[in-house]
């Protein structure tokens, strides 16, 4: 009797099922993501910044640059895989998410900036960054609005790709506020590199660079901000599209972080009139608290206006010169 007997049809049937659920497994173990249909960059000439899945702000600057928002979770990098980026650069503070970058065959490169200005140095390593580095670059900071568009627009200059004049028109369209005196200025000055000192080793740029002090907590405000006025529009409860954000916990953690700049040891240095806004916006922020935590919507909405708009007085004075 031969050993090589034909299957009968239900132990074929069990075979394929195996194959299958073997396969699938393959595939959640691998360490890629599943394929994408692939989607299409912001024209060159587009007026206004597009949306897609999980980016906001998106636009293009030259060929195979691009700036926007910070990818929002998976779905971010996930759109930025299937738009065929295959760098990102933050020149925000928070510390970017390398590890599901990397799962997607992206390489994340961590340069961060402030709102002042771009710095020479800055602006000639993220140069070198956008020549050395695989692209298409996907550029971005928290909102995409203003210092990943100077950063690029700077960039972009120093690389040959565009004048001073394109960055800025590309500035314009990524809505970069006029009130960010020193931004515009370092693309207004910028100046070509020579093309020989465009290029540096793809292994020198940090994936992620340590922020610490005064700018870390202000970065983290700027996330805890765009929770709390989420949690605002939902009526002080939970998104339907972020289910777990809870609005007394970002209201507490937003009091939190302006009181502990009391003992930052940059924020300390800083004048008198500034020490006197940073006390009233910690008591506004502590009464926003108290307001969320009662239940008090229209008194929330109301501190909330007046949190914002001490916000932009004191970086008026202190931070977008």
């Amino acid at each position: 009797m031969s050993l090589m007997t034909p299957a009968s049809p239900r132990h074929r049937i069990a075979q394929l099922l195996l194959a299958a659920a073997l396969f699938g497994a393959c595939q959640q173990t691998s360490g890629h993501a599943p394929q994408t249909a692939s989607v299409a960059p912001p024209a060159l000439d587009a007026a206004k910044p597009a949306a897609l899945p999980g980016l906001h702000n998106v636009v293009a600057y030259a060929p195979g640059l691009i700036s926007g928002g910070v990818p929002e979770g998976e779905e971010g990098l996930h759109t930025l895989a299937a738009m065929g980026i295959k760098t990102v650069i933050s020149v925000d503070g928070a510390t970017p998410d390398v590890a599901t970058a990397e799962k997607l065959g992206i390489r994340y490169v961590h340069l961060p900036i402030s709102y002042d200005t771009v710095t020479p140095e800055r602006q000639q390593q993220l140069a070198q960054a956008i020549s050395s580095l695989p692209g298409p670059v996907y550029m971005h900071c928290h909102h995409g609005k203003h210092r990943s568009a100077a950063a690029l627009g700077s960039a972009s200059v120093l690389a040959g790709k565009l004048t001073p004049e394109q960055a800025c028109s590309r500035m314009e369209v990524s809505g970069t506020s006029a009130s960010y005196k020193g931004l515009w200025k370092a693309v207004r000055e910028a100046k070509p590199m020579d093309a020989g000192q465009l290029h540096a080793d793809p292994q020198g740029f940090p994936s992620i660079s340590k922020v610490s002090g005064m700018v870390a907590t202000m970065s983290e405000i700027d996330l805890v901000w765009d929770l709390v006025k989420q949690a605002k529009a939902a009526g002080w409860k939970a998104p339907a599209d972020h289910p777990d954000l809870v609005a007394t916990k970002e209201a507490s953690r937003l009091a939190r972080l302006f009181a502990n700049l009391q003992q930052d040891a940059d924020s300390v240095k800083l004048p008198a009139d500034y020490q006197t806004q940073l006390r009233h916006s910690i008591d506004l922020t502590a009464q926003l608290d108290a307001a969320v935590a009662g239940g008090n919507a229209a008194k929330a909405a109301e501190l909330m206006t007046a949190i914002e708009k001490g916000c932009k007085d004191c970086h008026k004075g202190y931070r977008d010169n």
